[in-house]
């Protein structure tokens, strides 16, 4: 099956741009997909809110400074279906009504959106990316979402933002007939998990992502300077309702401005 890769040969022309905040210690970089090379692969420069629709026929990226990267793991079995992955979007908005379903499940909560496609990532900014996926005891094989530094090269990623999405919010507070609402008690974690070069676990790092009552709802600091030095990081998501299927409230979260130490 052909592959569209949205312009991995442009970005890579762009090794010194788009990605870095410029900041004066030149051997730490903030990818933050900001610049034209990076909303080349946006969802919704492609048209597309749905996950499932934007990896139709692949879909991967790669920084060119740090050639931290990532791939899509998509099902074919009935149609493209996402598994996992981290998919590029700035479709934002603070209505987790009409924007809370699955068909929109690349919208990030933004309360101050005057835009759908502006403003909605981390300080203002545009772009940031969806996170895809999980595991769990009840998981159908490993479907969490994962970076890599393809150059196979071990670099520290210190942290990153985070965000919820409007679908995880909807349901996460209003149910739907396949999910009950968070209930007292009920708890959804975000987990971050390093590998190093010889493929061993180097730490994990987890946040809280909703309780009932209490959700993050604006892009919050995640410290994970505990990973230490990684090729591979793998994020998880889980908690909440339950169902012999596993989780129940959607998979799905947001994060932005990646900070690797080169």
């Amino acid at each position: 099956m052909k592959k569209n890769f949205f312009s991995l040969a442009i970005l890579a022309m762009m090794a010194f741009a788009g990605c870095s905040d410029g900041d004066s210690d030149t051997s730490r970089v903030t990818i933050d997909f900001e610049g034209a090379e990076w909303t080349a692969l946006s969802a919704s420069t492609i048209g597309e809110p749905y996950s499932s629709a934007v990896v139709a026929n692949g879909y991967e990226w790669q920084d060119p400074l740090t050639t931290l990267s990532s791939r899509a793991l998509v099902d074919y079995t009935y149609g493209a279906y996402i598994r996992g992955g981290m998919l590029l979007s700035s479709y934002n908005s603070g209505d987790i009504t009409t924007y809370g379903d699955y068909s929109k499940d690349l919208y990030v909560y933004n309360p101050s959106s005057t835009s759908t496609t502006q403003g909605g990532g981390a300080d203002g900014s545009d772009n940031f990316l969806i996170v895809v996926g999980n595991y769990d005891d009840f998981s159908n094989g490993d479907e969490r979402a994962e970076m890599f530094f393809a150059d196979g090269r071990e670099r520290e990623i210190l942290g990153c933002e985070g965000n919820s999405t409007t679908y995880f919010l909807n349901i996460a507070k209003n149910g739907n007939p396949f999910s009950a609402p968070l209930s007292e008690g009920d708890e959804v974690k975000i987990s971050v998990t390093g590998y190093n070069a010889m493929g061993e676990k180097t730490a994990t790092v987890s946040k809280v992502l909703a309780r009932k009552g209490q959700y993050i709802e604006d892009w919050t600091s995640m410290n994970l300077k505990k990973l230490g030095k990684v090729v591979k990081v793998r994020f998880n998501i889980t908690g909440g309702p339950m169902t012999e299927w596993g989780m129940t409230t959607p998979k799905y979260f947001a994060i932005d401005n990646i900070v690797v130490e080169q």
